[in-house]
């Protein structure tokens, strides 16, 4: 289960205009990591992270929170709509996407509220219509200096991307999901020794879809509940880097059966990863992790999954102006073809940015995904790239800039659609 191109860029790309739209990215999964990397200790400060006082939002003050209220409209244009490798239909379409932040202003302790919608309209070609909207509370109590517990109660709804490959492949519709999560951490930090534990519950429920036929696509099949468990011990031997330890277990229960008497793909998955995370003055800073992962799935029907497992985020510094980031991810993702049972995503993204001016920023990036079915001679290919800038006119306002191009291959015994897709997107972003 992920959304596939999604998110790998996602933590490179941030938004074109004050906060406005972003790439499509690779490697992305349903979700997130319960503990991602973490390797930022001030050393380094990247063009995207630079603190431009003129141009960013102040925010209105409520007694001790401050609410940043914000809205993006664009307008964009794609040559293939419902990307298919045949008889394909360009369109324009409307992005409208209004949003509110409220963050405590607290020396100790922290808790915010996030609210947005982003509704996304095609002007010919409606199936391909998005209503997507997400509501999150996330808190953080210190309990002392070394120690604290976090939490984040969030519920959305989503639209899955056409270029994963556990999406159906006839779906005339955008594929639209609710994704509800409750999860509670602690973070231990000491001198020398870090330690951090994450337990989450996550629900997913999917809408059905109309097949370019005119039949309709249930999803309930793919309707799951996943409970996680994520632990880290990390070591300093210096200032700038330390090592760490990292280990996970999933249980994935679907709500339902496969089809009438057939079991459908609930699992067990361990997961372990080591490496290292560091910051170094004025050239690097990063983290990169190797394991194993093992997915054994309830029903024999299924063939298990294991192998390696990696995420890697570095950033490189070549010049103040100039930022170049590399993420890597390879995990396990579950398949949602006949009896076959998951696959290994791997997947990579470079993204450049520079700093032309002050207040105007401009981005390249570039992402491949390879899923490998296991069990069975197929495989799907993903190559995108993108680039894009935004115009920070003034605190209140941005305009941003994003052009794309998407191909997908696939081969074996899979039928998954070759298809190629040039976008783009001018927005203006507004904002207190």
């Amino acid at each position: 289960m992920r959304l596939s191109l999604v998110a790998l860029m996602g933590v490179l790309a941030l938004p074109m205009a004050a906060g406005g739209a972003q790439a499509q990215q690779v490697g992305d999964n349903l979700v997130l990591p319960n503990l991602p990397l973490d390797y930022d200790r001030g050393r380094n400060t990247s063009v995207l992270q630079r603190e431009r006082p003129e141009y960013q939002a102040q925010g209105v003050r409520a007694g001790s929170f401050l609410v940043f209220p914000r809205i993006e409209v664009g307008a964009g244009a794609t040559d293939n709509a419902y990307q298919t490798d045949s008889n394909t239909q360009g369109d324009v379409f409307a992005l409208v996407s209004p949003s509110v932040a409220v963050n405590s202003n607290w020396s100790t302790n922290e808790l915010n509220f996030n609210a947005g919608a982003q509704l996304r309209r095609f002007a010919s070609e409606t199936p391909r219509n998005e209503t997507n909207y997400n509501l999150d509370a996330t808190g953080r109590i210190d309990a002392t200096r070394t120690l604290s517990f976090n939490t984040q109660l969030r519920t959305a709804r989503a639209t899955e991307p056409r270029s994963s490959a556990a999406s159906p492949q006839d779906a005339a519709e955008s594929i639209q999901f609710q994704h509800t999560t409750a999860s509670l951490g602690t973070t231990f930090a000491g001198a020398r020794v870090r330690g951090q534990v994450a337990v989450s519950a996550d629900r997913f429920t999917f809408s059905d879809v109309r097949s370019f036929s005119g039949g309709i696509i249930s999803q309930a099949g793919r309707d799951q509940t996943l409970l996680r468990t994520t632990a880290r011990g990390e070591y300093a031997v210096s200032p700038d880097t330390s090592l760490f330890l990292q280990g996970g277990y999933t249980d994935t229960t679907y709500q339902q059966p496969l089809t009438f008497g057939i079991p459908n793909r609930d699992s067990k998955e361990y997961n372990i990863i080591g490496g290292a995370s560091f910051d170094l003055s004025a050239l690097i800073r990063g983290g990169i992790g190797l394991g194993y992962v093992s997915r054994k799935y309830n029903s024999p029907l299924y063939r298990d999954v294991s192998g390696l497992a990696a995420e890697a985020r570095i950033e490189y510094f070549p010049t103040q102006l100039t930022t170049v980031g590399l993420n890597v991810r390879r995990t396990v993702q579950d398949s949602a073809f006949g009896t076959t049972s998951g696959f290994f995503a791997t997947a990579a993204a470079l993204r450049v940015d520079h700093e032309l001016l002050r207040n105007v920023l401009l981005n390249a990036q570039v992402g491949y995904e390879q899923d490998d079915f296991v069990g069975v001679d197929a495989k799907s290919k993903i190559l995108r790239y993108s680039a894009g800038g935004r115009y920070l006119v003034n605190r209140n306002l941005g305009l941003g800039l994003l052009v794309g191009r998407d191909n997908r291959s696939g081969s074996g015994s899979i039928a998954l659609q070759t298809y190629n897709e040039t976008r783009a997107m001018l927005s203006v972003v507004l904002q207190r």
